[in-house]
C-alpha cells in the first residue's frame, strides 16, 4: 500500500476557500502549551474499536518520519478489501516539525472544531480529491488526518477524515474521551439484510420445474468476497450448442446498481406483479433477468443461447415467474 504523504507532499500555497469559522464549544491548545512529544506514534492514535467502527484495517502500516525531507510519520489504515466505496485512512504525527514549515507557506482553508480541537482543512498538491486536516498541540507539534474521495466524488474527499476526528482527537491531551464514531456511507461493507439471507438459491426453481425445462441437476456455487453472493447452476442437457446453463445468484448485501454482471440493454418487466429488469443485446447470446427484492438484495438470472441470440432471453422468460412465485415476499 503507498503512503500518499510519501509523496513529499510539499503542499501547495493553494487557500481552499475563505471560511476561517470554527464550531462553538470547542477548544484548539494553545501553542508553545502543548505536551512534550518523545516518539512520534501516529499509529497508536487509533484503537482496534475505533478502527473497525471507521471501516478501516487495524494495525495500521507505520512510515518513518524523514526529518531532513520534513516529513513527520504516517500510519496508514487501508481500506477493508469488502467495503464497497471504502478508502484509506492516514494520520500523521510530528516531532520537531511545525506545521509551518511542513505547509510550506500553504494558506489555512476551512476549520472544523471537533474533539476539543481546532482542525484546519490545507489544499494539497494532490489536489481536491485528497483531504488534510491537522491540528497543533504546540509549535513543534501537529496531527494531520487525511483520506481520499471515494469513487471519485471530490465533495466526500473529508468524510472519513472528519469522521475520525473524534477518535484521533480522544488520544490526545485534553481531548474529549469515548467518542461516538460512525463511518460515512459506503467505508463498511453492507450487512447481509432481508428476506433472503436464509434463502437457499436452488430452492428456487422445484425439480420438476427444471426438468421440464430441460436442465440437469442442481449445483451449488459461492461467490468471493468482491461478489458477495450465494448461487446455483442447472447444467444444460442440449451439448455444447443450444442453451447455456442456467446460473441463479443470491445477493443480501449488495445494491441493486452494484450487482455485477448487468450488460445490456436494460428493460422493465413485471411478472406477476413484481417487477423485474431485463439485459440483453441483439449481438450477445447471454440474457440477464434481474429480481430486486430489497434496496441491498436481489436475485439475479444468468443465462443464454449459445447458437441463437434471439432465443437468448427464452429461458429467463419461462424461468422468471416460477422464481417469483417460490421467491420470498419483499
Amino acid at each position: 500500500m503507498r503512503f500518499r504523504n510519501s509523496l513529499a507532499i510539499g503542499l501547495a500555497v493553494l487557500a481552499l476557500g475563505g471560511c476561517t469559522s470554527t464550531i462553538p464549544g470547542t477548544a484548539a491548545p494553545v501553542p508553545g502549551q502543548g505536551p512534550v512529544i518523545t516518539k512520534a506514534e501516529p499509529c497508536a492514535l487509533l484503537t482496534a474499536e475505533q478502527a473497525d467502527a471507521l471501516g478501516v484495517t487495524y494495525p495500521g502500516k507505520e512510515r518513518p518520519a524523514k526529518p531532513e525531507r520534513k516529513i513527520p510519520g504516517v500510519c496508514r489504515f487501508p481500506e477493508l478489501d469488502d467495503a464497497p466505496e471504502g478508502v484509506a485512512l492516514e494520520v500523521s504525527q510530528s516531532k520537531d516539525l511545525s506545521a509551518v514549515d511542513y505547509y510550506a507557506g500553504a494558506q489555512p482553508g476551512e476549520k472544523f472544531g471537533v474533539g476539543g480541537f481546532t482542525w484546519t482543512r490545507y489544499a494539497t498538491i494532490l489536489g481536491p480529491s485528497y483531504c488534510s486536516l491537522t491540528t497543533e498541540l504546540d509549535a513543534k507539534t501537529f496531527i494531520e488526518v487525511s483520506s481520499d474521495a471515494p469513487g471519485g466524488d471530490n465533495s466526500k474527499a473529508c468524510d472519513l477524515a472528519k469522521a475520525a476526528l473524534p477518535a484521533i482527537a480522544s488520544h490526545l491531551p485534553g481531548g474529549q474521551p469515548n467518542p461516538q464514531i460512525t463511518a460515512p456511507p459506503g467505508q463498511k461493507p453492507i450487512e447481509p439484510t432481508g428476506p433472503l439471507v436464509n434463502v437457499d438459491p436452488c430452492s428456487l426453481l422445484k425439480p420438476d420445474q427444471t426438468s421440464s425445462l430441460g436442465l440437469a441437476a442442481p449445483r451449488p456455487m459461492n461467490g468471493s468476497s468482491r461478489d458477495p453472493k450465494n448461487g446455483c447452476q442447472w447444467e444444460d442437457t442440449d451439448g455444447e450448442k443450444g442453451k447455456k446453463p442456467l446460473d441463479l445468484w443470491v445477493y443480501t448485501a449488495t445494491k441493486t446498481e452494484d450487482v455485477p454482471g448487468l450488460e445490456g440493454t436494460p428493460a422493465e418487466q413485471m411478472v406477476n406483479g413484481r417487477k423485474w429488469i431485463v439485459y440483453s443485446a441483439s449481438d450477445s447470446p447471454i440474457c440477464i433477468a434481474l429480481f430486486p427484492i430489497t434496496a441491498t438484495s436481489a436475485i439475479k438470472i444468468d443465462t443464454g443461447d449459445l447458437s441463437d441470440n434471439a432465443k437468448a432471453c427464452e429461458i429467463p422468460q419461462a424461468v422468471m415467474p416460477l422464481v417469483t412465485a417460490n421467491a420470498p415476499a419483499a
